[in-house]
């Protein structure tokens, strides 16, 4: 039993030794720069009022691709309200917004991210509602 104890602990500390291995071998992860954004849908009323907000967050997968690449390099949903925040280098990317069948859809768009900044997209999905 004493044998068996000690042999699970020395794999358990192998593991770990493993794992922070890897840990200190990766990048730094970035954290100064990126995308962020808000996606809403609209319409959500068949009859459009002067002044009244048609429109509403919601809640997508976005998937970003590298250009020229076409890598799929990141993926994230929006929460409830529509933001979203994902860390990316700088470079050249498409933010592609998962659209649904047939409804609702939005439009892939290219953005740049500088060095020290978040780029801010607005993602408009239409609902089809006419």
């Amino acid at each position: 039993m004493r044998t068996r104890a000690l042999l699970l602990l020395t794999i358990a500390s192998a593991g770990l030794l493993v794992v922070s291995l890897a840990t200190t071998a990766c990048e730094d992860p970035v954290t100064d720069s990126g995308v962020k954004g808000e996606v809403r849908i609209g319409p959500i009323n068949p009859v459009e009022q002067p002044g009244v907000e048609n429109t509403a967050p919601y809640s997508a997968r976005l998937t970003v691709r590298s250009v020229p690449d076409d890598d799929m390099v990141a993926e994230t949903m929006s929460d409830r309200h529509g933001s979203f925040l994902i860390y990316l280098p700088p470079g050249d990317y498409i933010l592609v917004p998962e659209n649904g069948d047939p409804l609702p859809i939005a439009e892939p768009q290219a953005f740049t991210v500088s060095p020290g900044r978040f780029a801010t997209m607005d993602v408009a999905y239409d609902s089809g509602i006419r």
